[in-house]
């Protein structure tokens, strides 16, 4: 039986007019994020830190020890750890970082006079010109014009930052201390029956999240160690230095890695055995290659898996809103996301039917059972070479 053309035609506009008013709310809500900014960057920072402090808090708690003393005990152990690490390697760090810039002026020559040969050699033009001289003079001028307005720039950023970050700081002390009326009031907006089903999402999240900075934890120390070891060994100077560099920076996937190489490479090539720079490369592409056979597959197995692209926009799209804080924050929100979208969208669709041409189930697990075998075999080598020597 066929419906009234007045039917069809009203059916029509009120889909018209749903589609507008989504368009439009979809802009007030980009207009209000865009005006908001740095609340939203407080919020998600708390969020984060909550999640990650909650993992020792939650676990001292199931021993007997209340939430208050368990979270003074997490984050005096976590500055006690900081504080003696800032011990051990300070001292050197701030020792190369001097030696770095009493140096630099030299370091810019021999990189322009690098960058002209080759020039020569291939036969164009770059267009990079580092005159260390017209540098400090720019920088120089830029002080001295007006250095009020750049002193009450800077103070300015920097009073905003740190209160941005005194108000992250107490509200994620609160949130550690007393989770559950926010996860209830969450939880409380839903109807009583998907009540159970919203508390299971959210544990996923926040699992997922945890998982995430666990891995990265491990990663990044990995990287910073190996990275100082290897490069202390090759000879290129202020090791350590460029180590912790390249441990930090590996928090931004993808971009991280290829950062924290350049430097060291310059160094190398400028030095008095510029083939340094291919054992620097060399060293840089087994460090990333045991970190991807062994910290993805074991450590982070059981972790959110997302694409690289989905990672890539991610870190753009971030970026874009929040500058460098940005970066930092969007693995874990859109692993977080992931799991959203997985549990309330792709599982439901998933039973709605079936699917008629499905990817073949055999090659997924071919790529997973290549990983765990490649992550055996370089454990099992590192454990030969420790018994031969």
């Amino acid at each position: 039986m066929q419906k009234p053309d007045g039917i069809s035609n009203n059916s029509q506009g009120r889909s018209l007019y749903v589609g507008i008013g989504v368009v439009f709310a979809l802009l007030l809500v980009g207009y209000l994020v865009y005006r908001i900014a740095p609340i939203i960057l407080v919020l998600l920072l708390t969020l984060l830190f909550s999640i990650i402090l909650s993992g020792p808090v939650g676990y001292l708690h199931r021993r007997g020890l209340g939430r208050g003393w368990a979270t003074l005990i997490v984050l005096g152990g976590t500055g006690l750890v900081l504080y003696l690490t800032g011990l051990a390697i300070a001292p050197v760090v701030e020792r190369q970082a001097m030696e770095l810039a009493d140096q630099f002026p030299a370091l810019l020559e021999e990189v322009q006079k690098l960058l002209a040969g080759l020039q020569g050699s291939i036969g164009v033009d770059l267009g990079v010109q580092l005159q260390p001289a017209r540098l400090f003079e720019r920088v120089q001028g830029f002080l001295s014009g007006d250095l009020f307005a750049v002193a009450a720039n800077i103070g300015g950023s920097l009073a905003n930052g740190l209160s941005l970050a005194f108000v992250a700081l107490i509200a994620t002390v609160y949130l550690v201390l007393n989770p559950q009326p926010l996860v209830g009031g969450v939880v409380a907006f839903f109807p009583a029956g998907w009540r159970p089903r919203v508390r299971e999402i959210l544990n996923k999240m926040y699992e997922a999240v945890q998982r995430w900075f666990l891995g990265q934890l491990t990663s990044m120390t990995l990287i910073g160690v190996l990275s100082a070891v290897a490069l202390s060994i090759i000879g290129i100077p202020f090791a350590v230095l460029i180590g912790l560099i390249s441990g930090l920076i590996s928090f931004v996937p993808f971009v991280g890695p290829v950062i924290s190489v350049i430097p060291p490479v310059i160094l190398g090539l400028v030095s008095t055995e510029p083939f340094d720079a291919v054992w620097v490369l060399l060293a840089y592409g087994a460090i990333q290659l045991l970190e991807s056979n062994i910290i993805q597959p074991v450590v982070m197995s059981r972790a959110v898996s997302l694409h690289p692209a989905m990672i890539v926009f991610s870190l753009l799209i971030m970026g874009t809103l929040f500058g460098f804080v940005g970066l930092l924050l969007a693995v874990p929100l859109v692993a977080a996301l992931h799991v959203l979208v997985l549990e309330l969208w792709i599982k439901r669709m998933d039973e709605t039917g079936i699917d008629p041409d499905p990817p073949p189930k055999e090659e997924v697990a071919v790529v997973k059972a290549d990983s765990r075998q490649r992550a055996r075999r370089v454990l099992r080598a590192a454990r030969d070479l420790l018994r031969r020597s």
